[in-house]
């Protein structure tokens, strides 16, 4: 009986010390920084432009920004509620404005993706 408590107060004792860790989830000591600050302004985006908003206008223009050192992509322009490519746009440089005349759709409101020259998607954006 003396044997089977000691086993189980070193079981306990065990579990006890497994349990108080000194390292957190992401591998550093418990208190520690972390040593690179991410960046908090988004390097990739994919906005509609400021100054077209209005719904009357045949043109709308999107901006866009691929990220660093990444200087060709493609804009894929999407139907809103059916899985269909409407139109696809080229890019050739890392930023920039792409305009687009919504007559040539067959759609008033659709979707616009992001992505990079491999076919791989960055971002999208719903245009109403």
């Amino acid at each position: 009986m003396k044997n089977l408590t000691i086993l189980f107060a070193l079981f306990l004792a065990g579990f006890t010390l497994k349990a108080q860790s000194t390292i957190d989830e992401n591998g550093r000591p418990i208190g520690a920084k972390p040593s690179a600050v991410v960046s908090s302004t988004e390097e990739v985006f994919l906005k509609r432009s400021e100054g077209n908003i209005s719904s009357a206008s045949s043109d709308v223009k999107i901006e866009y920004s691929l990220p660093s050192g990444m200087n060709s992509g493609k804009i894929i322009l999407f139907h809103s509620r059916k899985d269909q490519e409407l139109k696809q746009y080229i890019l050739n440089s890392n930023s920039g404005t792409l305009s687009i005349n919504k007559k040539e759709l067959p759609v008033e409101h659709f979707a616009a993706g992001l992505y990079s020259a491999d076919g791989n998607f960055l971002k999208s954006l719903n245009i109403y």
